[in-house]
């Protein structure tokens, strides 16, 4: 992965690296998304309505989240220690684990992002 001082004083670099790490952090998102999708749908009939209501804000927001990185203006500055930090943390989720535990460690990762 390029440095993020190499990126800033190199600009098409800087286009390239942000394409890049964004791409990889929409992946990463939206394979966490899966995987808490996957985690609740295993939980359903156990689940209390109001930790029911907490998965689906959490879905919901993350789902929020990664419309507005799709939609990220190349000219806005890019983010790049907070989409690598999320990068890492994203990449050691669990594969399997409890949706209460998926649910806060993903809306943990995406509000550090806002």
């Amino acid at each position: 992965m390029k440095s993020a001082l190499g990126m800033i004083q190199n600009p098409t670099a800087a286009r390239d690296g942000t394409s890049a790490i964004r791409k990889e952090l929409l992946f990463a998102l939206e394979s966490a998304r899966t995987r808490l999708a996957i985690a609740i749908a295993e939980e359903t009939k156990l689940t209390p309505r109001d930790r029911w209501q907490f998965y689906l804000d959490t879905t919901d927001h993350v789902r929020r989240f990664i419309g507005k990185l799709r939609k990220w203006d190349a000219d806005e500055p890019p983010q790049y220690e907070e989409w690598a930090y999320a990068l890492v943390a994203l990449r050691q989720l669990p594969i399997q684990g409890s949706a209460l535990r998926l649910c806060e460690a993903l809306l943990s990762i995406v509000n550090e992002l806002e």
